[in-house]
């Protein structure tokens, strides 16, 4: 496996480097990693989470508190003063764990991360939900992205001083509905796991690099296949993001993991499905278009079918009938 040392990082740059680090583990057919301590404050987004179901935009301004959208999807999760970003990317969902699938993609790879949280000192499970518990307690939240050529985007993010959920008065009518974490108080990995975030991060992300069974090469930047820096992560303004301009909302379906963001373009009748559902981006664009054989894919929180059954479709009136 190939890595970038953990580093302190701008959240914007640590959030770029996913996108990086995929096309990186898709050119080279080999996983590549690396870690980020990073300062907030800020919500970060799922790739498919309309915003403004799921913060109060004018209130995250009037807080000083950033809105950035990652490349993985799954829920938001807040940056108090610093956070850990381990990101990780795959050639393939069985890279590190032969037995894994689609179907199993964060049961399979979320191992390294529970070993490296108990090797810096701290019990960790994770029992099939999108987070990982440190000390019994929600601690850190994951997200996947899957490029239709089958390589995996993982990320895990943390909050050290605080909690990752989105704080109340940050939060949507929406999203202060749904139990995030059943019934369990968040906590960040200061207060379960102490300070020292860099070398959390760095144990984390060698424990997770120790999986690959292979020698571990540490490379200083990604060149020649991406720029020293990577794309920065968009900053929302909009609340209807990341839906594109000229569709119209429609109310969001509950599933097990929260809502299903839908929204319609009336002209076309072009559905579009979002959320906080774990599912590839690709995948979300073929349910929307109506296609009906997906194939086996990753989806966490929700189901195919669930997905098929949001999607919008428009209300066309019926002309008269006679009489009428």
């Amino acid at each position: 496996m190939k890595i970038l040392p953990a580093a302190e990082r701008p959240l914007r740059q640590a959030l770029g480097l996913g996108p990086a680090l995929l096309a990186c583990a898709e050119r080279e057919r080999a996983p590549w990693m690396t870690a980020s301590v990073v300062r907030g404050p800020a919500v970060v987004l799922g790739a498919a989470q309309r915003a403004g179901r799921v913060v109060r935009l004018e209130a995250c301004a009037a807080a000083g508190v950033a809105v950035l959208r990652r490349a993985t999807a799954g829920t938001a999760v807040y940056v108090g003063a610093r956070g850990i970003v381990w990101t990780l990317a795959l050639p393939d969902v069985a890279a590190l764990a032969p037995d894994a699938t689609m179907r199993t993609l964060l049961n399979r790879n979320v191992r390294g991360f529970l070993r490296g949280i108990r090797e810096a000192g701290a019990v960790a499970h994770y029992f099939g939900r999108a987070w990982i518990s440190v000390r019994k307690r929600p601690a850190a939240v994951m997200g996947f992205e899957v490029s239709p050529g089958g390589a995996v985007l993982l990320e895990v993010l943390a909050g050290i001083e605080a909690p990752p959920g989105v704080p109340e008065g940050l939060a949507a009518d929406e999203e202060r509905a749904v139990d995030r974490w059943l019934g369990k108080a968040p906590v960040g990995l200061g207060e379960a796991m102490g300070g020292d975030a860099l070398g959390i991060a760095d144990a984390v992300m060698r424990a997770v690099a120790a999986r690959a069974g292979g020698p571990i090469e540490e490379v200083a930047s990604i060149e020649p296949i991406e720029p020293i820096e990577p794309p920065w992560a968009p900053i929302v303004t909009r609340a209807d993001d990341p839906m594109p301009k000229g569709f119209v909302a429609r109310p969001p379906v509950r599933v097990p993991i929260g809502w299903i963001d839908v929204g319609i373009e009336s002209a076309s009748g072009t559905a579009w499905l979002g959320g906080d559902v774990l599912a590839p981006a690709f995948v979300l664009r073929a349910i929307a278009a109506g296609v009906e054989d997906v194939g086996e894919v990753a989806v966490e929180g929700a189901t195919v079918a669930d997905l098929r059954g949001a999607r919008p479709r428009l209300e066309r009136s019926e002309p008269p009938t006679a009489g009428s």
